[in-house]
């Protein structure tokens, strides 16, 4: 029955501009499938819709009775395409995007996107922030920016930058445990968790060994500045992006943990569904933070 509407639609247009050449030129279909489409709903009816030969076309008794349904067809479907198509105009630069909440402090990234809003004076934007990953899909995002690996999906990802980490506690908390003088050490120390990363980390020396920390927090929160904060106070070690901590070093509010050894940077993806246009303003974003910052 679906199909017995396109096929209508055809039947149409063939009627209005009399010729099967210039209706497929004007549904931008080839001449074999606006013939093969006529064909299939004349079968489907049981009747001939039209008579033509090499020069010229005529409606059958049939086709005149079916001409006006098709008609309605057509124009439903030529007015639909057109109020669609000025409506795209007009959102061109409509984009929702999320990002993760703790990207709030990081001044790089920021700074981007404010670029990217007085680059575009006429944009229409609106951004999630949290630390957990919105569903793309259900939630209706164009761009979604991710740390960490991805899961396998038909969404279209590319990484566009990353960002160095550090472990770090209180004096308060550091100070109740025998110096630390290797990863192995951390394993006493109580952690702060995140819900939505691994329990475990991998620490490289600068000599380029490598040693596991895996640990149970008794602690676990969904955002990544809630966890620093948490670990200012001495509740646990905490591994947040350096751009949380300078300041804070500086005061002496926290320290940084074994600063001979390093974890690996974290990965930062762009994300969106396939089917969104190259020459969107959601790929103007995702190029200009990757020309950015990577």
């Amino acid at each position: 029955m679906i199909e017995d509407i396109r096929y209508l639609i055809v039947f149409a247009k063939v009627a209005e501009v009399g010729s099967f050449s210039r209706a497929a030129e004007a549904l931008e279909l080839s001449n074999a499938t606006i013939s093969m489409h006529l064909a299939k709903l004349e079968k489907n009816l049981g009747v001939a819709l039209l008579y033509r030969n090499t020069r010229k076309l005529s409606l059958t008794h049939d086709g005149l009775n079916l001409l006006e349904t098709a008609k309605s067809m057509l124009e439903l479907y030529e007015k639909g395409i057109i109020e669609f198509k000025q409506r795209s105009i007009s959102t061109t630069n409509n984009l929702r995007i999320s990002i993760p909440a703790v990207f709030i402090n990081s001044a790089a990234f920021m700074t981007q996107i404010g670029n990217f809003i007085k680059h575009h004076p006429g944009i229409n934007l609106d951004i999630l922030c949290s630390d957990n990953r919105n569903d793309i899909i259900s939630e209706s995002i164009d761009v979604a920016f991710r740390i960490g690996d991805l899961p396998d999906s038909s969404l279209k990802a590319k990484h566009v930058f990353e960002f160095s980490r550090t472990v770090v506690g209180s004096r308060e908390l550091l100070d109740q445990y025998p110096l630390i003088k290797h990863p192995r050490d951390l394993s006493a120390i109580p952690w702060i968790g995140l819900t939505m990363r691994p329990n475990y980390r991998l620490f490289t020396h600068v000599n380029g060994d490598q040693y596991e920390v895996k640990y149970v927090p008794q602690i676990r929160l969904d955002n990544v500045e809630a966890v620093y904060q948490l670990a200012k106070q001495g509740i646990g070690l905490a591994a947040p992006p350096e751009f949380l901590t300078p300041d804070d070093i500086a005061r002496g509010t926290i320290e940084k943990v074994l600063p001979e050894w390093s974890l690996s940077p974290m990965k930062v993806y762009a994300v969106w569904p396939p089917n969104i246009s190259p020459s969107s303003i959601a790929y103007t974003l995702i190029n200009s933070i990757y020309d950015a910052l990577d």
